[in-house]
């Protein structure tokens, strides 16, 4: 009987990897949207490629400066643009581009044996399975982004920053070292958790041990050409404006309250099922005076200096379904206080915590604030970086109601820009 169970539940997994799968290439035939500017973007890149095929040297001399420009690494554009050029077709190169991006929920599921052994692997593959029913992922992949790639490959540095993790075998120290360098140059928001790594390796060796110098000079050496390219060709394509509202340049960090009031409640909006279904389960005690008081502190600040404008698009999502159920934004500060709580309360009092929630913030240091920014990095993280026990992760009753989250989020989604 236990055996029969078995293999029902290896079908009914077999089975939803196979409709997962065949969703994505009914999407890919439909050119899905769904995070409304996948296209657009795509377009605007497809011009930046002509430009590199035009005179290769002077798109790369000049890249912040070209006609049609983006903040985008050139990477991608420089691969994408060498595909053009032997022929392949705008769809192959697409369909490629997709498939290469399929790893991002295999290196996920491989990071999820890692952190839960004692898990049964149907679980696992249940919660890796949700990547595919992220609108970034599946818009990001269909119409090629730097940001989804760069995504892709950071998944891969946090593989063998968990092995390293667990066996401390040095090379595994490199490896991941190497691929959250390779993650950056393709989109350099991924920059900033190398961070959190050289905290762990500092924690890991002597300061001054040989190991230490080692990684610190592989960091540096591997820094070397992003440095020269930004800061001594003055190639500052990182500056240039996410959208046409915004004058001139995009300058970073230019409201950080308006990062602390919308930041939270996206990572509200990741939580909020996983909490619901008791999956993660966070101390009663860490709800503390001390961090009422210091939440209410900060989201007061925060809402005197607030000022996001929508014009710029972004925003996150309970912005503007505030917006769009009471014309105002009362719906969206209510729920952002109380995610600036729980912000305090999942870090736990650990340290490694605290740095990932502050990196997360670092992660968007630009004007505009997209949800598809944290979609799907912050499901990512929380099941593979953040340091806290997870309950009830082999419940199949859980992921009835967790599925049926995010696909009503993925329909709601590409519902709103079919009939923008």
């Amino acid at each position: 009987m236990i055996k029969i169970n078995s293999l029902i539940n290896k079908l009914k997994i077999e089975l939803l990897i196979v409709i997962l799968y065949s969703s994505l290439l009914f999407s890919f035939y439909l050119g899905e949207n769904s995070t409304g500017g996948a296209i657009l973007d795509y377009q605007n890149q497809s011009k930046v490629i002509n430009q590199f095929l035009t005179n290769f040297t002077n798109a790369l001399i000049n890249y912040d400066n070209l006609e049609f420009t983006t903040r985008h690494s050139p990477v991608l554009i420089i691969i994408l643009s060498f595909l053009v050029k032997i022929n392949l077709s705008d769809d192959f190169i697409r369909l490629i581009y997709l498939h290469v991006n399929l790893i991002l929920p295999i290196f996920f599921y491989k990071c999820l044996t890692l952190k839960f052994k004692s898990v049964d692997k149907t679980f696992l593959i249940l919660l890796s399975g949700l990547i595919i029913l992220s609108p970034s992922f599946r818009s990001l992949s269909i119409w090629p982004d730097s940001r989804i790639l760069g995504l892709t490959i950071f998944s891969i540095s946090i593989y063998y920053f968990l092995l390293f993790f667990e066996n401390k075998k040095y090379k595994y120290a490199i490896f991941n070292i190497i691929y959250y360098a390779i993650a950056s140059y393709i989109s350099p928001n991924f920059l900033v958790f190398s961070l959190f790594f050289f905290y762990f390796y500092l924690k890991q060796f002597n300061l001054f041990s040989k190991k230490l110098i080692l990684i610190i000079l592989i960091n540096i050496f591997l820094s070397i050409p992003a440095f020269f390219y930004v800061f001594y060709m003055e190639v500052q394509f990182i500056f240039a404006k996410a959208t046409v509202q915004l004058a001139g340049e995009d300058k970073l960090f230019l409201n950080f309250f308006n990062q602390i009031l919308i930041i939270p409640t996206i990572i509200f909006f990741y939580l909020f099922p996983f909490i619901y279904k008791k999956i993660f389960i966070f101390n009663k005690k860490d709800i503390n005076l001390f961090y009422v008081i210091l939440g209410t502190l900060v989201f007061c600040i925060s809402l005197y200096f607030f000022n996001y404008n929508l014009e710029y698009t972004g925003g996150g999502l309970f912005l503007h379904l505030s917006q769009f159920l009471f014309k105002n934004n009362i719906l969206f500060f209510f729920i952002s206080f109380f995610s600036i709580i729980l912000i305090f309360v999942i870090h736990e009092n650990k340290i490694e915590n605290l740095i990932l929630i502050i990196l997360i913030f670092l992660n968007n240091p630009q004007t505009t604030i997209y949800h598809k920014y944290f979609d799907p990095l912050l499901l990512i993280l929380f099941f593979t970086l953040f340091n806290y026990k997870i309950f009830n992760i082999d419940k199949v009753k859980s992921y009835y109601f967790i599925y049926l989250y995010f696909i009503i989020f993925l329909l709601v989604n590409n519902f709103k820009y079919l009939i923008s």
